[in-house]
């Protein structure tokens, strides 16, 4: 009986040891969890910002190209009259806006823009 006590001294404080161990470990896994969950969630959100940081660059690039076009020019020009800048703004936007003749046209119109839209920045 006596050798029974002495292995139940050595027994509680091994198995406090080991309890306290596993806890740990369990609350060390749960913020894992928790970390990973909170990581994916800012992975989503750093790509919805990226894309709308896209979606806002390109539509910055067309309004530098409104802005930097003959049109524009033509409609600001403080030293025409009227009649002249109505005139003007008539055969610029008739040379600008006018349809393309075919998928070239419109190519190289979009890579115009594209060029000065990179000039300005």
């Amino acid at each position: 009986m006596e050798g029974m006590v002495w292995q139940w001294w050595i027994l509680i404080p091994i198995v406090a040891i080991l309890s306290k161990t596993v806890r740990s470990w369990m609350v060390f896994q749960a913020k894992q969890r928790q970390l990973g969950a909170s990581t994916k969630e800012l992975e989503q959100e750093v790509a919805a910002l990226a894309k709308a940081k896209a979606e806002l660059t390109e539509r910055v690039q067309n309004l530098e190209t409104i802005v930097v076009s003959q049109t524009w020019g033509a409609l600001h020009d403080k030293q025409l009259s009227p009649a002249e800048k109505e005139l003007k703004v008539a055969t610029v936007a008739h040379r600008e806006l006018g349809p393309p003749a075919d998928s070239e046209v419109a190519a190289a119109n979009q890579q115009r823009a594209e060029r000065l839209a990179r000039r300005l920045q």
